[in-house]
């Protein structure tokens, strides 16, 4: 009888061991997250084909940190905000308004203020989308093919085009900007 006691001791042992060397919960790999894309058009800018085509393409790529893309377009400056009328200072102007609007969940990820009238686009990457990769060079860039779809677009609209044809420039913009947040993000574990 001592001798199970003393192997049923044993046993114990082992087994409590073998418990504590089990990894815990919170241990686990996280779970991937599909990207998220929000457009605020207040501009009427795009397509709600194209709105929606650009959530379904962002919502398929699956990333280890949540990844969000934002895109708010206003027609023109909020009558409580005051352009100046300096070039110099429409940069530090447009980044104060995209900081501002960047609020709430409009905060998280990659937020792109695009305003119509005057036209300008700035780019905002959170901390944590920084730490991740997503560099100056990047809001640069993406700043870079939204400007550039917008000037194409003008210049179709002097050329002529029709309003389908202008909004197709416009539309590819925003699934240019989906393709690339994507392709930097993804597989970005930091």
């Amino acid at each position: 009888m001592i001798r199970s006691i003393v192997g049923l001791g044993s046993v114990l042992a082992v087994l409590t061991a073998g418990l504590i060397a089990v990894p815990q919960a919170d241990a686990a790999p996280q779970k991937k997250k599909p990207g998220v894309l929000h457009v605020y058009d207040g501009a009427a800018l795009f397509t709600e084909t194209a709105i929606d085509r650009g959530k379904v393409a962002l919502g398929k790529t699956v990333f280890d940190h949540e990844t969000v893309l934002t895109v708010d377009t206003h027609a023109a400056v909020p009558k409580d905000r005051k352009l100046p009328s300096e070039p110099g200072e429409r940069a530090k102007f447009f980044e104060s308004w995209a900081k501002s609007a960047a609020s709430g969940d409009r905060a998280k990820g990659v937020y792109v203020l695009v305003c119509r009238s005057p036209g300008y686009v700035q780019v905002l990457a959170d901390k944590a989308t920084r730490d991740r990769g997503f560099t100056a060079e990047n809001e640069q860039r993406l700043r870079d093919m939204f400007t550039t779809a917008f000037k194409d677009a003008a210049a179709a609209k002097k050329d002529g085009k029709s309003d389908e044809e202008i909004l197709k420039i416009r539309d590819k913009s925003l699934s240019n900007a989906v393709e690339y947040v994507s392709g930097v993000l993804k597989g970005t574990i930091k």
